[in-house]
């Protein structure tokens, strides 16, 4: 880190668009770049084992290297007219299943993975990215096991962290990928079988490792967080000495703001920032504890309101304990190792400090155990805990800050065959944050770009007319009023779907795959 400052890019949701990095990398002069999940560990076998039409939907939703004009012919099939030129009496799903198997098993349409993995092309720094639920598990095993390698790219995950050493402070890189929902913490999903048969199934490689990970969970289509990952992530995190000129950055891939558990494990696991995902959003988020919650109370409900989340957070966690203790407890006791794990897993979220107005009913408290909560030194280890919590809560409020990020690339908000070859001119932009950390120690948000709205498509413009034109007209006016208006309420909805719903959302419109788009290409001028 001597001489330049060393520059951080952060960028999300590359799905599949490998080649963006090197842009970013030259455009930025970044050092090292972060990744947000959904990298695009994907190849044409992922579309042949995507039998599920929800998720090949969702990749293309938001798939960067497909043309533009072929994302929207596929999000215009439907179950109800999508089979109509395939004959009668053919299953509508299947067939749209196999229309988008047929496009995304070619080469390089699902990712530019291949290119990489086989050394044509190179990363142009190192990237350290975490998994994102629509991220191939097949694929992921692989590159975990180290059947795959890329030099330059770095899995971050709940064993896997990262230290940037230098002549300033170091930055730790550490987090978790995929959804994290609080009633599939205890739930490791669907993989073991779901990857036994891609390798039966997948003869591109073969392994002489054992085919699971066990670092993996959830289902093909949406990975999730679950309570092992949570306690082996706060073990790794404490297993080394702390160093005091590091910058600790947790990378997740749903918002922490907007997660609380996983703002709790930023907080007792001395993250100093943290970088997520920004849920599409059209421009990027960024701020404290203190910038999301209300005044009320003044500068004592400040602090009240923002505890608060993490005191409901503890409730949920106790109602959904006590429904499913015993069935864990039976699960577990052949296999002390694991329940060691899900013990301390439970005792990160035990002693979060309760509200008085949440406290109506007993608190469930979080434990394989039966412990004497009246018991004197018992009592006396959870106020110190508790006062521990508060303490760290509170600095978080001030010093902890977070930063969603947009999806990585810029795109046009005109409909397909609106774009001419004049709308793509010139080179693509992006969505990024870059952070610089010089020899000081100052930690510096340098560039920030995003999208934002298009407020040319979202507003008719009303184009002058002559008299003559005026007149003759009139008495068509109130029936063309109504058709406009409809084309525009049609436009707006489209617009605000593509940037408030959730890639996990299930609804198939034309709009999100036509707001978000595939080709690479610079702003445009032009007014819808």
């Amino acid at each position: 880190m001597s001489g330049p400052p060393l520059r951080l890019a952060a960028v999300s949701d590359i799905q599949g668009d490998w080649d963006s990095l090197a842009a970013i990398a030259a455009e930025q002069h970044a050092s090292y770049i972060v990744h947000t999940g959904n990298f695009g560990f994907w190849n044409p076998t992922t579309a042949e084992r995507g039998a599920d039409l929800a998720y090949l939907k969702q990749i293309v939703a938001f798939l960067a290297i497909l043309p533009r004009s072929l994302v929207a012919e596929l999000n215009d099939l439907s179950v109800i007219n999508g089979n109509a030129s395939l004959g009668p009496d053919i299953d509508g799903e299947k067939a749209i299943t196999e229309a988008y198997q047929n496009v995304l098993r070619k080469p390089n349409m699902l990712s530019h993975m291949d290119a990489y993995l086989a050394g044509t092309k190179q990363l142009p720094c190192p990237v350290y990215t975490i998994i994102g639920p629509l991220d191939d598990p097949a694929i992921v095993e692989k590159f975990l096991l180290g059947v795959y390698h890329v030099p330059n790219l770095y899995i971050v995950d709940h064993k896997r962290a990262y230290t940037l050493t230098g002549e300033g402070p170091n930055i730790r890189i550490y987090g978790l990928g995929g959804n994290l929902k609080v009633h599939s913490l205890f739930d490791s999903g669907s993989l073991d079988t779901e990857l036994e048969t891609a390798s039966d199934s997948d003869d591109s490689d073969s392994l002489e490792v054992p085919i699971k990970s066990g670092d993996l969970c959830g289902r093909t289509g949406d990975l999730w967080v679950t309570l092992l990952q949570v306690a082996r992530l706060y073990l790794n995190a404490h297993k080394e000495k702390p160093l005091e000129r590091t910058v600790n950055i947790f990378l997740t891939h749903l918002p922490v703001v907007k997660t609380p558990l996983l703002e709790h494990l930023a907080i007792i696991t001395g993250a100093d920032v943290t970088v997520s995902q920004g849920l599409h959003f059209r421009y990027p988020v960024l701020g404290n504890g203190m910038s999301f919650v209300d005044s009320m109370g003044g500068s004592a409900g400040y602090i009240e309101n923002y505890r608060s989340k993490f005191s409901r957070l503890r409730m949920i966690l106790g109602e959904l304990w006590l429904a499913i203790k015993n069935d864990v407890s039976k699960l577990l006791e052949d296999d002390s190792e694991l329940r060691q794990l899900i013990e301390l897993g439970l005792s990160l979220f035990d002693k979060i400090p309760v509200t008085i107005s949440e406290s109506i009913d007993k608190i469930v408290k979080l434990s394989l155990e039966e412990t004497d909560e009246d018991d004197e030194e018992n009592m006396e280890i959870s106020k110190l805990t508790l006062k521990k919590i508060n303490d760290m809560y509170f600095s978080a409020y001030y010093k902890l800050w977070h930063f969603n990020l947009c999806d990585h690339l810029i795109t046009d908000d005109l409909e397909p065959e609106d774009l001419d070859s004049s709308d793509h001119d010139g080179p693509p932009e992006f969505n990024v944050m870059v952070f610089s950390l010089d020899r000081k120690g100052y930690f510096r948000l340098v560039h920030c770009n995003s999208q934002g709205f298009n407020f040319l498509t979202i507003r008719d413009i009303p184009e002058e007319e002559d008299d003559d034109e005026q007149l003759e007209d009139e008495d068509e006016s109130e029936e063309i009023s109504s058709d406009k208006q409809d084309e525009s309420l049609r436009r707006t909805k489209e617009l605000l779907n593509s940037t408030y719903k959730d890639y996990r959302a299930r609804g198939r419109g034309r709009g999100r795959g036509r707001s978000r788009g595939g080709v690479k290409r610079g702003r445009s001028t032009r007014a819808v």
